[in-house]
């Protein structure tokens, strides 16, 4: 997917990025997708968080293309609860408006 080490995949309610080669974490502020990915056996919490805000982290082994797919699902599964994922904005190609001065005299 991308070498930044910054990069996340999906929404403020849903998102993964890679800790290590081959080791995910997906942290979710919803408590559905919480209770989803608590029952997985391939997922394992890692941390949790509640006082004035619901966060919790899980570690998922496997690689970008298992991670998406759990993502897409389980925002997709959500239906119109969340806002979808935010994509950059359309390159938009710029038009060259070319003016041609005549001679006045």
């Amino acid at each position: 997917m991308s070498a930044d080490p910054s990069y996340t995949y999906g929404t403020p309610q849903l998102c993964a990025w890679q800790l290590v080669p081959g080791v995910f974490w997906i942290q979710t502020t919803e408590p559905q997708f919480s209770r989803k990915l608590e029952k997985r056996d391939d997922a394992r919490r890692v941390e949790s968080t509640g006082i004035n805000h619901f966060r919790r982290t899980f570690e998922i082994r496997g690689t970008w293309r298992k991670v998406r797919r759990i993502i897409d699902r389980y925002l997709l599964s959500a239906g119109d609860q969340f806002s979808s994922r935010i994509l950059p904005p359309a390159r938009r190609k710029l038009s060259r408006v070319s003016t041609q001065r005549g001679d006045h005299k």
